[in-house]
């Protein structure tokens, strides 16, 4: 098996798995599993249905990987095509979602604030659960996955524009809900 060099940028890797080249696509897949199934699970919320998914969308990379067209980033495309087969199977069994874990403490915390901030967290999260999909969706994606307006515009299939005005909705509600619930960030 060929090793590819470490800095291969995802377009390398993308266009030698257009020509068939499976340790290629391989590496996109350890690369884009992890954060394409954790999105898709933040989606879907059943964990058989996103390994299916994420399946499919590997599937799809590896058959369009010709296709690309080079319009959007490689991780925007991927993002794209997973946003679509989520939306598929929603569609298809009319299920509701909610954005989960929003809010991720990423650093060491003691007892009482770890107490804290999982309050905080089910506090947001409840607020963001009655925001519309779409509102949802950005919030996702912007801060989940840290992608651009323009990456998110990609992969929603929207104006930039779009993802601005949904942003800025989102974040005016998710305020006013968190305000309504008597809401208080942890301070340092």
């Amino acid at each position: 098996m060929d090793h590819l060099p470490t800095a291969v940028g995802d377009l390398e890797l993308l266009s030698r798995t257009a020509n068939d080249d499976k340790t290629a696509f391989d590496e996109l897949y350890q690369r884009y599993s992890r954060p394409l199934y954790h999105y898709l699970l933040r989606l879907i919320h059943e964990q058989h249905v996103a390994e299916d998914l994420l399946q499919e969308v590997f599937i799809a990379v590896w058959q369009g990987a010709r296709g690309y067209r080079g319009q959007a980033q490689v991780k925007t495309w991927l993002y794209r095509i997973a946003h679509n087969r989520a939306i598929s199977w929603l569609r298809r069994y009319k299920v509701t979602t909610i954005l989960e874990d929003v809010v991720e403490t990423s650093r060491e915390v003691g007892p009482e604030e770890s107490a804290i901030g999982s309050w905080q967290n089910d506090q947001i999260r409840q607020a963001v659960n009655q925001l519309p999909f779409k509102h949802q969706e950005v919030l996702e994606l912007a801060f989940v996955h840290e992608l651009s307006y323009t990456e998110i515009a990609n992969v929603i299939g929207c104006p930039v524009g779009t993802v601005k005005s949904r942003m800025s909705y989102a974040l005016r509600m998710l305020n006013g809900l968190l305000n309504r619930m008597n809401f208080t960030p942890l301070h340092e």
